[in-house]
């Protein structure tokens, strides 16, 4: 219970991160997950749980409670009477995602714009140079966290704890099918994934909601369709229309 309290008022608030103290099924996920992201996983391969267990030193049972969690976060699938695999990259299925994710993370982009100060922007800043270190020394995990907190703290400033929660699911299963269908030796889509971020903080650095959706929309779309060729345009999107972009129709046209 102790371990729970967090002192008060600390000096420290805000300069270092709690410590998250794994159970071993969580720690088991995480190793798996990693040797998806570098590749020593390869997806469509299956997984022996008797000979997994062994290789990660734990029994069986932690094992299985660990590739639920990587189930839901759609890193592995099972095929009943035959076994758990890694997933395969679904370019229709990543698309449909990217969709969803196309008509709500607008939202939250203009929402933060405005709410971008220059600590937040440093901040921001902080992650995108370690996307480009991680890119640079082909960091797979590093490049993921950072992509992952980058976004996290964008829907944050966004004050909406729904669009927060959805954006949170909806680009974790991005995140698995950008591991999934980038190459295991390329570094390329990591390193125009980090430039793809620092021209959106520069969109939202701007302050103007606009402009910061115009660009998070453009660089978005372009990195996924020259990168994993998803083919999703602008113009297929239903993007969310600002009140101030729009004319409001006259209440006498509505009887019409």
């Amino acid at each position: 219970m102790l371990s729970k309290l967090k002192p008060p008022n600390s000096e420290f608030d805000g300069q270092v991160k709690p410590i998250r103290v794994q159970s071993a099924p969580q720690a088991a996920a995480q190793a798996i997950r990693e040797a998806i992201t570098i590749g020593a996983l390869e997806p469509g391969q299956r997984l022996i749980e008797q000979k997994l267990a062994a290789s990660l030193g734990i029994g069986q049972p932690t094992l299985r409670e660990a590739l639920k969690e990587l189930e839901y976060e759609g890193f592995v699938h099972k095929i009943p009477q035959k076994g758990t695999y890694i997933t395969t990259f679904d370019k229709k299925d990543c698309r449909e995602l990217l969709e969803v994710r196309m008509s709500l993370e607008p939202l939250a982009i203009e929402r933060a714009a405005p709410k971008v100060t220059p600590e937040i922007e440093k901040d921001l800043s902080r992650l995108v140079a370690g996307m480009r270190t991680a890119a640079e020394t082909f960091d797979v995990p590093r490049f993921c966290a950072c992509d992952a907190e980058f976004h996290c703290k964008i829907a944050a400033l966004a004050n909406n704890r729904r669009l927060a929660k959805t954006l949170e699911n909806i680009l974790s299963q991005l995140l698995v099918y950008g591991t999934l269908g980038r190459r295991p030796d390329s570094r390329k889509e990591l390193v125009d994934g980090a430039e793809q971020h620092r021209r959106i903080l520069a969109g939202l650095a701007t302050g103007n909601p606009s402009i910061a959706r115009s660009v998070f929309v453009t660089e978005t779309l372009k990195h996924w369709n020259e990168n994993f060729q998803v083919n999703l345009q602008e113009d297929e999107l239903s993007l969310p229309v600002r009140l101030a972009d729009s004319q409001p129709t006259p209440v006498s046209a509505w009887s019409k």
